[in-house]
């Protein structure tokens, strides 16, 4: 029954009613007076601005009670609004879980909405996208309990590919009413993958996804190079999160027909000895070669890193080959990362060239596309700059090619000292090799230590 105090709006004007009815629901009035206005004339179901009916109002203004009787007297739960929102959308955003308790019973559509004009939607600004959005955990999980669908894809991507991957309650929620935790956003990335990029704040989601079934292991798509989750770690600078999807399973080799940089040539061009610290002692293979460039020694040798000589020194104790060559199928050939090293720099480091030469490096004295070893036209520059490397250079030198070097184009004086050297190869030097080799491994370990206990005296001064 109508309140006493309920007055009857003394204007019949179909506009009038619909103004004071959006009026009387503004101002939270008692039903009873919401009620009479309806028998009076005015419309559930008649925008009043901008597409928005009574029941947007009743729900902008989270007042049940009015929403309940609009829609007992016809109210169409799926009306849209000139923005193409529902009071579904409204309610959701804002977290009005009794509201959207009861739309859902007055079959409000929970997905699949269409414009104004009858078009299909393809946006991301759904009722479940919007709960998620703004925090409304509750509204979402009655939004998925009542059969929204948790893999759908909006022209954005799916919903577990738009969240922010750190809210963990909204990931755990998706994958616990069935979202694909292997599904590739616009991007072309999984959202492991997207974890991962995180950092150490990734460790957390990446835990909940892999326990769900994320593929750790899974390629990017080719617009995001194939990188595996482990490469994305990688780039973040995270050890801590590269160690923990390594003990998870993560593969730190891939397949030899893999043709993309391998995560420990990523951190290689990162400049950072302890990611390749940890990749190398869970078993990553410096000489496998993957792309154009070569192994990962290959790649310290010809970059301009600022921690070059002790990410070449770590990549040759775990097992990197100074003298690797490699022939492509198509025809192309590597130089030896000993010839690559001095070829790619004006001045060399003379600490790089003794350590090479104490693991074995070779020094061929013939021209590349005879032996991928080969320095004899490096060895031009060096004798310019570094007459002192030069020397030793010479000293460590095997295999002159000495029509190769009449042919070459030389200062008189040099091209003296190599035929002299071509005629007079010492044995004694080649019988002994592995002494130099040994004496040279020596001297570097030595010169190692005291520039580590130099550096520690300097941290603590």
């Amino acid at each position: 029954m109508p309140s006493r105090s309920a007055k009857r709006p003394t204007n019949n004007s179909s506009g009038t009613l619909q103004l004071q009815l959006v009026d009387k629901i503004d101002d939270f009035a008692s039903v009873d007076e919401i009620r009479l206005l309806l028998i009076d004339g005015a419309k559930v179901n008649v925008a009043v601005e901008k597409g928005l009916t009574p029941l947007h109002y009743a729900c902008l203004r989270n007042y049940l009670a009015a929403a309940r009787l609009l829609l007992v007297r016809g109210a169409d739960a799926n009306a849209i609004n000139d923005d193409g929102y529902t009071p579904l959308h409204i309610c959701a955003e804002r977290g009005y879980v009794r509201l959207v308790k009861l739309l859902i019973e007055y079959e409000a559509h929970l997905s699949d909405f269409s414009t104004r004009d009858g078009e299909q939607r393809s946006a991301p600004d759904e009722p479940l996208r919007l709960a998620l959005k703004n925090g409304h955990y509750e509204c979402a999980r009655l939004l998925l309990s009542s059969g929204v669908d948790v893999n759908k894809r909006y022209g954005d991507g799916h919903e577990i590919s738009l969240i922010d991957i750190e809210d963990t309650q909204s990931l755990r929620l998706l994958l616990a009413y069935g979202a694909d935790p292997n599904i590739y956003d616009h991007n072309g990335q999984t959202p492991l993958m997207r974890a991962c990029l995180r950092g150490g704040r990734g460790i957390l989601p990446a835990s909940i996804l892999i326990d769900a079934g994320a593929d750790i292991n899974a390629l990017a798509m080719p617009r995001q190079d194939l990188r595996t989750p482990l490469h994305y770690a990688v780039l973040s600078g995270s050890v801590a999160l590269l160690r923990f999807l390594i003990d998870r399973g993560a593969y730190v080799n891939l397949p030899i027909e893999y043709d993309r940089p391998s995560a420990l040539d990523l951190a290689v061009l990162k400049d950072d000895p302890e990611l390749i610290t940890v990749l190398l002692k869970a078993g990553a293979n410096p000489d496998i070669i993957h792309t154009y460039i070569g192994s990962t020694l290959h790649l310290a040798a010809i970059l301009a890193l600022r921690n070059q000589y002790e990410i070449m020194e770590l990549l040759i104790r775990h097992g990197a080959d100074v003298n690797l060559s490699y022939t492509f199928p198509g025809g192309g050939y590597l130089l030896s990362p000993f010839a690559e090293y001095v070829r790619s720099r004006n001045r060399v480091d003379v600490r790089i060239i003794y350590l090479l030469l104490s693991y074995g490096g070779r020094i061929i004295m013939r021209s590349p596309p005879y032996d991928a070893r080969g320095q004899l036209t490096n060895l031009l520059r060096v004798h310019g700059l570094q007459p002192e490397v030069f020397g030793v250079m010479m000293d460590m030198a095997e295999q002159y090619d000495r029509p190769c070097i009449d042919r070459m184009c030389l200062p008189l004086s040099l091209k003296s000292a190599l035929i002299l050297r071509a005629r007079n190869v010492r044995r004694w030097w080649l019988k002994n090799r592995f002494i130099f080799c040994e004496v040279f491994r020596v001297c570097i370990t030595f010169l190692s230590g005291i520039s580590r206990v130099i550096s520690k005296s300097t941290c603590y001064h």
